[in-house]
């Protein structure tokens, strides 16, 4: 049960119109949410039966929403955007507005994309512990009327020597200490991912921080003796208290998504297909959702036609366990177990056989893509590959996966250069600089065109049959024959290993840290004599081949751990002569027209 509270709503990008949908208008609200418990579509919602009821036995909660639909038509399709940490994103990666205007309107419409399409947009605020942007209020876990306690890990990679560090997982805190006095709060370091934990003495270390020169107690910092260690990695575990039913997010993004389509909302019926587009964070939102089977409606029909999974690997996250902190990435929890690929295949880790659709009753089309971040991070290929790397997978009919090879997490970055704008930090080399944005909408229409029985072009990915599937260790020995180039440890690079939780962890309660076992497969694109990656989506830059560029980029010197990866960019580098201006572009006019005839941009 859903009921729509609309606050605003107002003639959309100053009445422009969209081909043939006209002007559109923007509507803000509240969507309020009734589910119920003991429903068995809500079985794999983490401690939903422990929420508060109402006198009819449900739980309920609250979110925000922006749409954006046709004012004076109707429209047949709907994109369900999920928001990263709050910020919508289908206005920056598919309709392409720039970042001023998205300064200045969080809505711009860049060049209407989706609009032309004859889409309206719905973004559905899904995380609760985000401060700014769309958001919900996840109600809270009781036992016998009492908030609960459990333990919350966070890590902690800092880029310079400090007394204290802020202990935030790429946003707020989300759980404060119950007691920053807690004796049984620990504090462990390593060099890598790959080395053991040391624990840190309790004594040496404290819930604090420094200001002018006084230690004083926080509940967001914490505080070493010696001081933390640039580059050195630092998970910390404490009791927090008052969990909050962290999966209501994915109920949220199901039960609006299906109220819309019935014509339930405050969009005019008449929607016939709805998909969903989400991106690293909300990429992993939506494998999530897919692994506990959310895309049946109250009407026992399909919610989702397709889904657009973008940069979000072979991860789910920290979405649907008690204590779970949304913004976390890269700290070993529940949602980096097995299983990570859509083809249903035997674990040798763990014995168990499983594939991510499993507890599908209604298969979405799933579209997946992915740069080379995140096959570098050390689970993108975990995704059509055996978890030990032995075999490619049968892919799975209902989806398609494609690499874009030769390109970063964060997309093309220009000007060159080698500093993270947010922080100041840098890496060693400059950013890459190639755009994937026309490969992201081709992907995007293909998927559009799929849910209307349009089949898409094939999957574009590394394989162990077509020997392009390799260890990064193969390609960093390609990268070391060049002189006076420093690269990066492959024996003390990350990835996804087996792990060990605790016997609660079915039920979501987590034992942390986890105890990690033996490594997954590890596997990224061999790359050719120009050191450009062989497989997936090549655009001219890297099949020309223009300069070289990469998924991965060292550290700075200066932020320490230099062997190991900046996070989420790679580099460009340009060296030795290159073809003459008009050759380039002959040449790359003919790389684009083969790119277009297959569907690709």
């Amino acid at each position: 049960m859903t009921t729509w509270e609309t606050e605003t709503r107002r003639v959309y990008a100053g009445g422009r119109t969209f081909g043939d949908h006209g002007a559109f208008e923007i509507l803000e609200g509240r969507v309020r949410y009734s589910v119920d418990p003991a429903d068995p579509r809500n079985r794999g919602i983490v401690d939903l039966a422990f929420a508060p009821r109402d006198e009819s036995g449900r739980v309920g909660f609250r979110g925000d929403f922006t749409i954006i639909a046709p004012r004076d038509t109707t429209a047949r399709k709907l994109l369900i955007d999920v928001p990263n940490r709050g910020r919508r994103l289908a206005f920056s990666i598919l309709n392409r507005a720039r970042p001023t205007e998205l300064l200045e309107d969080p809505c711009a419409p860049g060049d209407g994309f989706l609009f032309r399409r004859g889409y309206a947009l719905a973004s559905i605020g899904w995380q609760w512990d985000v401060s700014n942007g769309l958001r919900l209020d996840a109600p809270e876990v009781r036992a016998d009327g009492e908030p609960v306690e459990g333990d919350v890990v966070c890590r902690v990679q800092p880029g310079t020597d400090r007394a204290f560090v802020f202990f935030g997982q790429l946003g707020e805190v989300t759980y404060p200490p119950a007691d920053p006095h807690d004796p049984g709060s620990r504090l462990f370091v390593r060099d890598d991912d790959n080395a053991p934990l040391i624990e840190v003495a309790r004594h040496r270390w404290r819930f604090a921080r420094e200001r002018n020169g006084v230690v004083e107690r926080s509940d967001r910092h914490i505080h070493l003796d010696d001081g933390f260690e640039r580059g050195r990695i630092y998970t910390l575990v404490y009791r927090a208290r008052g969990a909050r039913v962290a999966g209501c997010g994915l109920l949220a993004l199901r039960d609006a998504a299906e109220s819309l389509r019935e014509g339930d909302g405050p969009v005019a019926p008449g929607i016939r297909r709805v998909v969903a587009f989400g991106a690293s964070q909300t990429g992993r939102v939506l494998r999530h959702l897919l692994h506990l089977g959310l895309n049946t409606g109250s009407r026992g029909k399909r919610v989702f036609d397709g889904m657009h999974v973008h940069i979000a690997g072979g991860q789910r996250g920290d979405f649907n366990h008690r204590f779970a902190q949304p913004s976390s990435a890269g700290v070993p929890a529940a949602g980096q177990r097995f299983p990570f690929a859509g083809t249903r295949v035997r674990d040798p880790l763990t014995g168990a056989t499983a594939g991510l659709y499993d507890n599908l009753t209604h298969m979405p089309k799933v579209v997946i893509t992915n740069t080379s971040f995140e096959y570098w991070r050390g689970d993108a290929a975990l995704t059509h590959v055996s978890p030990d790397g032995t075999r490619d997978l049968v892919p799975h009919p209902s989806e398609r996966n494609y690499l874009f090879a030769g390109t970063h997490h964060v997309n093309g970055i220009m000007p060159p250069t080698n500093v993270f704008a947010a922080t100041g930090e840098k890496a060693r080399y400059a950013f890459n600089v190639v755009d994937y944005s026309p490969l992201v909408r081709a992907a995007f229409a293909n998927l559009d065109a799929w849910v209307s029985g349009t089949t898409p072009p094939g999957s574009r990915v590394p394989s162990l049959r077509a020997s392009t599937l390799v260890e990064r260790s193969t390609v960093l020995r390609r990268f070391a024959a060049v002189g006076g180039f420093r690269g990066l440890d492959p024996d003390r690079l990350g990835g996804l290993s087996a792990l060990d939780l605790g016997e609660g962890v079915e039920e979501g309660v987590c034992d942390f840290p986890a105890v990690e076992g033996k490594p997954y497969a590890r596997l990224v694109s061999d790359v050719d004599d120009s050191l450009n990656e062989l497989a997936g989506i090549r655009l001219p830059e890297v099949a020309l081949p223009v300069g070289c560029h990469t998924g991965w980029n060292p550290r700075h010197p200066e932020h320490g751990a230099a062997e190991l990866p900046a996070i989420f960019v790679g580099f460009s580098h340009f060296d030795g002569e290159l073809a003459t201006p008009g050759e380039i572009e002959r040449r790359a006019r003919d790389c684009v027209r083969t790119l277009v005839a297959d569907r690709f941009v």
